[in-house]
């Protein structure tokens, strides 16, 4: 009788190793992701003064250095920037400005 135990419990120990562990995800977690989510805000820009392969690089890099901002996605077909970026740590002037700044001038597009 005993080794018929030893042998189911070894069994059951290996196929419960054997199965993946699920935690739960922590409902603060939950809410930073969803908050994140509510402080990122995208603009786009027209960036009509590109003329050349090397001037969305400029573009984005000079957007990138502002303060808050999250991302910058260049078209340089379309002559636009792409930026997300955090509206309670910078503006879309601040982000226009930083672009002019490098030699490209920047507004909103639609505007």
């Amino acid at each position: 009788m005993k080794p018929n135990f030893i042998i189911a419990t070894g069994l059951i120990a290996l196929a419960a190793s054997a199965m993946p562990f699920v935690a739960p995800v922590p409902s603060q977690i939950l809410i930073s992701a969803a908050q994140a989510a509510e402080t990122e805000q995208t603009a786009t820009f027209d960036v009509p003064g590109m003329t050349c392969a090397l001037c969305p690089v400029t573009v984005r890099k000079a957007m990138e250095g502002v303060a808050g901002v999250k991302s910058v996605t260049v078209d340089f077909d379309a002559r636009t920037a792409t930026v997300v970026f955090d509206p309670a740590k910078t503006t879309i002037e601040a982000i226009a400005a930083a672009s002019a700044n490098a030699g490209y001038p920047a507004h909103l597009a639609g505007s």
